[in-house]
């Protein structure tokens, strides 16, 4: 459900005077905290520090262009929100950045599909971003940078092995953790993680990068992945409650996050903080009415509400019993203002984590190890061929060459390749060679009757040409024989190239 591109919205205003403010970093209503009109007005969590939540990011000039500027993208994309895990709420805790990198990370394992219904431990995140990478260990804050530095390097367990505490440590659980400022580790890791946290299996995502604000719907769109953003957060924009300019609840509760005006900024800046959510679409075509400092319409020259046009869908950390409890994609999502990210936003991203999958070829073995599979540890299986390294026999069938990719066709080119010999796939590749003037512009598959793996996808920018060899494990254990297809299309204008040659190599045992 969307709505609708037009809105006729009543405003309904409320002035919070505030001699101090909240932190940027959530509400933190619990679950069934709605206070007035949806606002929550009972906790006031400690202020995130911007400039942490920031630190290391470079100019956006600085940041190398993954695609193509031309490319012709939907006005509207919402298919990731389905793909994502259920809202969660940060509490009294500065730690949005924490659960913007979990969110994201949930995604990407729901979309590797090796885990069923993730849910990762913030908690543990907290620890090891602070003890396991060293950030910020004496104050409360991170960021994204460093958070999915903590998952690559060191990997997180499961929500169950360490669950999240609403609250931060104070003086109760540790004498050292009295006050607010310049506190041991401990206290805003909640001390050290327990032993059974420790003993849990990790899980893993591939190393991050910065995003370039030109390919944040490029890289929604084509990688068909989320995109974690901190920011400056002004309080009026968010209709925050403890915005000293007037707010309006509507917005709130639709969760309308639009681009701040002037005197919002000033006075934000004088209490600055900021915050980080997981993008996960966007519409172009919705338009929201701009109300100024005052919290009055602004009007345009004819007399007509001026509005605001082209927003990101969000999901936020807040909580379901407050912001945006009206929004379409459900409580806790949001729209923001797509100018508001491109100015004031730094995004990070991570690809889907590549699970190697276990060699499986003793299906008729009894399984003895324990771990409720036949397999090559199991004795029953100790003489298979395919257990013993890399016995069996290579068989190699090259593909059509010279073939020219047709530029900005979703079409694309197909070469097909006919194994005429059979055998059980145990280890396959894919060789590629690719003339091409703009790598970043292909997208390369390998097809087999209704299966089709990505072998790459609009990597390498600018670079020329794609020479590669891709392994390829979703098809072990299968028969090789039968048509195999290499699909290469060409996803924005301009540049061109041709397919030259291509090779299936596989290890089967017959």
């Amino acid at each position: 459900m969307k709505p609708s591109a037009k809105l006729s919205v009543s405003l309904v205003f409320s002035v919070l005077a505030a001699a101090t403010l909240a932190a940027a970093c959530g509400p933190g209503m619990d679950e069934d905290e709605g206070g007035e009109q949806g606002l929550g007005r009972d906790n006031d969590p400690p202020l995130a520090d911007r400039e942490e939540l920031l630190a290391g990011a470079p100019k956006a000039d600085e940041i190398p262009v993954e695609f193509k500027a031309d490319e012709i993208l939907p006005t509207t994309f919402s298919d990731l929100v389905a793909l994502q895990s259920p809202v969660k709420n940060q509490a009294s805790r500065g730690v949005c950045s924490i659960f913007a990198v979990a969110g994201l990370m949930e995604h990407l394992y729901r979309i590797e599909g090796s885990v069923a219904n993730p849910d990762f431990s913030e908690q543990y995140l907290q620890w090891s971003a602070k003890v396991e990478v060293g950030s910020f260990p004496n104050t409360s804050g991170s960021n994204a940078s460093y958070n999915l530095e903590a998952i690559s390097e060191f990997g997180i367990p499961a929500e169950a092995a360490w669950p999240y505490e609403p609250a931060q440590w104070g003086a109760s659980q540790d004498a050292a953790c009295a006050g607010d400022e310049g506190l041991p580790t401990r206290c805003y890791t909640n001390g050290e993680p327990p032993q059974a946290a420790l003993d849990a299996p990790k899980f893993f995502l591939p190393a991050s990068r910065w995003l370039s604000r030109s390919d944040i719907k490029a890289h929604m769109f084509n990688r068909r992945s989320a995109v974690v953003v901190g920011f400056d957060f002004f309080y009026q924009s968010w209709n925050h409650r403890r915005s000293t300019l007037p707010i309006n609840t509507r917005y709130w509760d639709q969760g309308y996050v639009l681009y701040p005006n002037d005197r919002d900024k000033q006075v934000s800046r004088e209490h600055r903080a900021g915050h980080a959510v997981l993008l996960v679409g966007w519409d172009d075509t919705l338009e929201v009415p701009v109300v100024d400092e005052n919290g009055a319409q602004v009007l345009d020259s004819s007399g007509q509400p001026r509005v605001e046009r082209g927003f990101y869908i969000f999901k936020n950390s807040w909580g379901t019993g407050g912001f945006g409890l009206q929004n379409p994609f459900g409580p806790g999502y949001g729209y923001i203002s797509q100018r508001y990210i491109d100015e004031f936003g730094s995004m990070r991203v991570t690809d889907v984590p590549v699970i190697e999958a276990r060699r499986e070829v003793c299906d008729d073995g009894v399984d003895n190890d324990g771990d409720e599979r036949a397999d090559c540890d199991d004795t029953d299986c100790a003489e298979e061929a395919a257990c013993q390294g890399d016995t069996g026999t290579e068989v190699t069938f090259d593909g059509a060459g010279s073939i020219a990719i047709p530029d900005n066709d979703p079409a694309g080119v197909s070469s097909p390749v006919e194994a005429d010999r059979g055998g059980s796939i145990t280890r396959l590749t894919v060789q590629v060679g690719i003339s091409h003037s703009y790598r970043g512009d292909l997208r390369v598959s390998l097809h087999r009757g209704s299966e089709a793996v990505v072998l790459h996808d609009r990597a390498g920018g600018s670079a020329d040409d794609l020479v590669q060899t891709f392994e390829v494990s979703d098809f072990n254990g299968q028969d090789l024989a039968g048509e195999w297809r290499l699909v290469v299309v060409d996803l924005a204008s301009q540049d061109t190239g041709t397919l030259d040659s291509w090779s299936l190599s596989a290890l089967i045992v017959e």
